[in-house]
């Protein structure tokens, strides 16, 4: 039986590269602004924990929750945290991330969708990552 351009595609192991082009295929070009300083392998092997193992695994994560994860991107943020980035990044560019309605880059964007689908157990293993 022959299969598919895109049924090969799909079945291929992922690598931090498909990583990064599967996001790049959901998500706006305008949240590609900050490269994972991992190169996509820190996040890669999150999605392998849960089991996130290819192409198609990590495509139907990231359309079953793209419009809540985008939704999320685009939500106002609290005072707090807009003079604390504003501080951070400078005030020009903090009101350019504000004005064009988006907040995460790739990397966040990927880490709300598990979280999304994993809820408590994602929460636990990025507290254990990050130290918390």
């Amino acid at each position: 039986m022959k299969t598919s351009a895109r049924q090969r595609i799909y079945c291929q192991q992922l690598t931090p590269q498909l990583v990064h082009k599967s996001l790049r295929a959901t998500f706006p070009k305008k949240n590609d602004y900050a490269p994972s300083e991992t190169g996509y392998t820190e996040e890669l092997s999150e999605l392998v924990h849960f089991g996130i193992l290819c192409v198609k695994d990590l495509r139907l994560l990231l359309n079953k929750h793209r419009k809540k994860v985008l939704e999320i991107d685009r939500s106002p943020m609290d005072q707090w945290h807009q003079r604390m980035y504003s501080s951070e990044m400078g005030a020009e560019k903090f009101n350019d991330f504000i004005r064009r309605q988006y907040w995460f880059a790739y990397p966040g964007l990927l880490r709300l969708a598990l979280e999304l689908e994993f809820g408590e157990a994602y929460e636990a293993f990025a507290d254990a990552r990050d130290g918390v």
